[in-house]
């Protein structure tokens, strides 16, 4: 028993005091170390301050546009028709899809034989109308002279043969105006061109029978003028001199500069042109007004390769508005919610500073108040400023 009970207490004074041998050996170790370190190295806190890009606005005259879309169409555009009957004897070179053609051209001939024999006749009758008209003549005043030998009285119309004699000169108004009836269908079995133009489309050809008025020949349209319908809304509108017609024909105002642009393959071409008028009339449903730009020359030849302007050819306008004063023009990026612009100041600080917006477009925009000239606009995007 004794054995045992020395043991266990040589075992408790172990348990006892091997940890707090530990815990003074680790405490000596520390204290060794912290002994042996220097102070640490002071460093000064840098402040990361972002470089940013910016540039210089100069004040400006600021001058309105308005962008819309359209489809280019002809000023005139005709469906030729046959206004006489027959069969096609000759077609132009001219008359096929994409020719062009000069007022006054040869587009197409009928036969004409029956014509020629029609005016022939037409001729005989207005000289047998003639014949008969002289002989009647003849015979009224050998009636008169008669009835002075040998009348009594106030002779009769019929007995002088003045009745006659107006039925006589009347045949030869008719024989006339057949004579020019007949010379009329003659010249119709040739169709000229009524403008310069350009075929669209054909529809007859050599040998066809064509009915006078009913036959469509072809679908042709002017090359003088191409014209482009453009809506705008009502607050659009109001950034527009409008050429408003009045009854007298005539507009009070200049007409706006249009530029049209189209992409064509890896190219954007535009074509300058004039807004010409408008349709008058306000779409009930959309509550827009047309406007009718209009381009001088659309096929005209460019010595910079520039392609025509096709008609049916789907454009963007860029319509010239009003000049509202003096104001500065900013890229649209640099436009920050709530109509905002970061000003750099003359201590390069940054200055969130409200601005009065004219018109925002897409890539630029007018800024009227808030900005004085040589202000620098922060152009570079920060997530916090």
């Amino acid at each position: 028993m004794t054995t045992r009970s020395h043991s266990r207490s040589k075992n408790l004074v172990l348990k006892i005091l091997l940890p707090l041998v530990f815990l003074g050996l680790t405490a000596v170790f520390a204290i060794l170390i912290f002994s042996f370190m220097g102070e640490p190295e002071k460093k000064e806190v840098t402040k990361i301050v972002p470089r940013v890009e910016v540039i210089s606005i100069v004040e400006e005259t600021l001058q309105l546009t308005v962008i819309s879309q359209g489809t280019v169409q002809a000023r005139t555009e005709t469906a030729l028709t046959a206004e006489v009957s027959g069969v096609v004897e000759f077609v132009s070179p001219k008359l096929f899809a994409g020719s062009f053609f000069k007022k006054g051209d040869l587009l197409l001939e009928i036969d004409k034989i029956e014509y020629e024999a029609a005016l022939a006749n037409a001729k005989g009758m207005q000289a047998s109308a003639k014949l008969a008209y002289a002989q009647e003549e003849a015979l009224s005043e050998q009636a008169q002279l008669d009835w002075k030998e040998m009348g009594r009285g106030q002779p009769s119309d019929l007995v002088l043969r003045k009745p006659q004699l107006e039925k006589a000169a009347a045949d030869i108004e008719s024989a006339k105006a057949a004579v020019a009836l007949a010379e009329r269908n003659l010249s119709k079995t040739k169709v000229v061109a009524p403008y310069d133009g350009r075929v669209q489309s054909k529809f007859v050809d050599i040998g066809q029978v064509v009915s006078a008025r009913m036959t469509q020949l072809a679908q042709v349209y002017s090359v003088d003028v191409a014209e482009v319908r453009l809506p705008v809304s009502a607050n659009d509108a109001g950034r527009i001199d409008l050429p408003e017609l009045y009854r007298d024909g005539k507009s009070d105002v200049e007409p706006s500069r249009v530029v049209l642009s189209s992409e064509t393959g890896n190219n954007v071409w535009s074509w300058e042109g004039v807004l010409d008028r408008t349709e008058g009339v306000i779409n009930p449903n959309t509550r827009q007004l047309f406007l009718i730009a209009q381009v001088k020359d659309p096929y005209a030849k460019s010595d910079e390769g520039k392609p025509p302007l096709k008609v049916g050819q789907f454009v963007t306008a860029e319509v010239q508005g009003r000049s509202i004063g003096k104001g500065f023009v900013i890229p649209r990026s640099t436009l920050k919610p709530g109509n905002l612009v970061y000003v750099i100041d003359v201590f390069d600080r940054l200055q969130i500073t409200p601005v009065t917006v004219a018109q925002a477009g897409v890539d630029e925009v007018l800024v009227t108040e808030g900005l004085k000239p040589n202000d620098r606009i922060c152009t570079t995007q920060l997530g916090i400023a």
